[in-house]
């Protein structure tokens, strides 16, 4: 972050580890203390920074060369540092005058061997051992941790901690003096020994108020930490701190969409989080992280952005390694009817897929554009026709980007189950309308006026009926009634979308076929002028139909079946219950 030069060392500091203060600590007799210690409590500049992608990191730990750092940088004055240092503090470490300064104040010393063991994480107990022997009031307080009894080597400044309240324990009533102090905790310490806090108000309106990417202002100790790593001036009032003015947050990150620990943020020109408004359709929350507005969808898709990608990708990488996942992740299985219609209905099946990995093509498109938006794309899904390489159409739905005012299409399920389940390889991603091998026809905002369709005929239907018997496809399945030219005037299937051929000479017939189904189907019933060549008209059907048709994930060629009795012919596909579906015909129509 960008911060005063002055103290860009100290904005560096505190990475990860831990500190023994001095229960085995050396005397260092070759040196005098150089008056008392002091915090500088007036001036409440940055003390503490994040790291180069904006992050705090409240959960790492802190070195004693850390500490050291922290400790001398919030002094009221220099003690003039001492002659001493460690055998392990070399003059030329970052931290060597720190721990000059601190050793000037005796507040600190090392172990029996000489050593300071500069690279070791510290305690509780030990960071709050030195800063109790800063001065102080002499506060008594008469309860204990449960562990930390009075033997206990740092008892003495636990208490005086505790007393001080610049800690309150854990609810079980524990100190845990042995656990490695966080920065969120040493932050939280040292604002109370300072008597410093962070204002909620400007926290919460503050144009350009720090952003950091992994710690939500939920965290508990949010204000605490921007306290820390904000230059502020401030007013008292009542004994609270507000805020009159404050350095503004920048980044060194580029402008532009950023995926951290997998949530999405985007930096603007002035190189400054966004957070609370609206960047290229994607909406940021108050803490800058993109949201789709639904809670458990965020979560879903924070954790498949942490699973895909990295901020090191470019943003066409990303897109890429998006792809990729919801190919690789989830599998298909019929759901049921979907009603486009309804408002966040791509929430739902999105939050579906991400949960269970398996859906059909709506909860694939719903996905992927959700994915897709998680990276910093402003992706839609589109309802419509899917067209096969053999120009079958069928529902279907995908993904449409408009890059630079041209739209792409994305159609992951095609390319995960045809290669899964045929062995059939195409490129999916990417494509503009009319370049992929399978085509995409968006459903209009007003469909136009359809001609009247012919009523099915009641033998047939009733004939339809008794074949799914109740079955799971027949509250999921669209019918239509077949007739002579169907299709010619432009306007709806023609006959060999049906049956693979216009040729055959029908007098009337019924086709049964999935809207979104549990599973694949399609049943066609046909009826022929008396004195057919039936079993011609079966050879043709059999040589011509097409189990493929369906866009979403065809028909085993096996599951085909044709058959007639007498003159009304039926033609079977369905990867599930063909043979059943065949036998229930033979016996109704016989």
């Amino acid at each position: 972050m960008n911060k005063k030069a002055a103290r860009a060392a100290l904005a560096a500091l505190i990475a990860a580890s831990t500190l023994p203060v001095s229960a085995c600590a050396a005397t260092l007799d070759d040196r005098t203390p150089a008056g008392v210690p002091a915090f500088n409590t007036a001036d409440h500049m940055q003390y503490m920074n994040g790291y180069a992608d904006g992050t705090f990191r409240p959960d790492a730990h802190i070195t004693r060369a850390e500490a050291c750092q922290l400790i001398a940088g919030l002094l009221a004055e220099s003690s003039g540092g001492a002659d001493y240092l460690f055998t392990d503090v070399p003059n030329s470490a970052w931290y060597a005058d720190a721990v000059r300064e601190l050793c000037g104040f005796s507040l600190l010393s090392g172990y029996a061997d000489g050593t300071f063991r500069p690279d070791a994480t510290i305690t509780r107990a030990e960071f709050v051992t030195l800063l109790a022997r800063f001065p102080h009031d002499g506060i008594g307080v008469s309860r204990e941790f449960t562990d930390v009894p009075a033997s206990h080597w740092a008892h003495e400044a636990v208490q005086t901690a505790l007393a001080q309240g610049w800690t309150g324990g854990y609810p079980d009533g524990t100190f845990r003096p042995d656990a490695r102090i966080t920065r969120a905790e040493a932050v939280t310490m040292l604002g109370r020994v300072l008597g410093r806090e962070g204002d909620a108000v400007m926290a919460a309106t503050g144009d350009g108020i720090r952003v950091m990417p992994d710690v939500p202002d939920t965290h508990w100790a949010y204000l605490a930490m921007l306290e820390a790593t904000t230059d502020h001036t401030y007013e008292k009032n009542d004994g609270r701190e507000s805020w009159l003015t404050f350095e503004k947050e920048t980044t060194p990150l580029a402008s532009g969409w950023h995926n951290i620990g997998g949530e999405l943020f985007h930096v603007n020109d002035a190189q400054q989080f966004d957070r609370g408004t609206v960047v290229g359709g994607l909406t940021l929350d108050r803490n800058g992280r993109y949201t789709t507005g639904n809670a458990e969808l965020d979560k879903l898709l924070t954790a498949a952005a942490a699973a895909a990608v990295s901020d090191r990708m470019t943003q066409p990488e990303k897109l890429r390694a998006m792809y990729d996942y919801a190919k690789q992740r989830f599998g298909y299985l019929g759901i049921g009817t979907v009603d486009t219609t309804q408002a966040d209905w791509d929430i739902a099946q999105a939050t579906s897929m991400l949960q269970t990995g398996k859906g059909n093509c709506y909860s694939w498109a719903a996905s992927f554009t959700h994915l897709a938006r998680k990276v910093g794309y402003d992706a839609k899904v589109v309802v419509g026709k899917g067209v096969s390489p053999k120009g079958n159409e069928s529902v279907h739905a995908w993904t449409e980007i408009t890059l630079n005012g041209t739209p792409y299409t994305f159609d992951p399920q095609i390319e995960s189950v045809y290669a899964a389940r045929y062995g059939e390889h195409y490129d999916l991603y990417m494509k503009k309308y009319g370049e992929a091998v399978w085509g995409y026809k968006a459903d209009e905002a007003q469909a136009p006026e359809e001609p009247a369709e012919p009523e099915a005929d009641a033998a047939l239907a009733s004939l339809m009926e008794t074949i799914y018997a109740d079955t799971q496809t027949q509250s999921s399945m669209v019918q239509t009634v077949l007739y002579p030219g169907m299709g010619a005037d432009g306007q709806g299937y023609e006959l060999s979308y049906f049956l693979g051929t216009n040729a055959l000479p029908i007098e009337t017939g019924l086709a049964s076929e999935p809207m979104i189904s549990v599973h694949p189907h399609s049943i066609v019933l046909a009826r022929f002028a008396e004195g057919t060549d039936m079993e011609a008209v079966k050879k043709t059907v059999a040589e011509n139909a097409d189990p493929y048709k369906w866009i979403c994930v065809g028909v085993e060629p096996g599951n085909v079946k044709v058959d007639a009795v007498g003159n009304t012919l039926i033609l079977i596909m369905d990867n599930d219950n063909a043979q059943t579906y065949l036998e229930r015909f033979q016996k109704a129509a016989g």
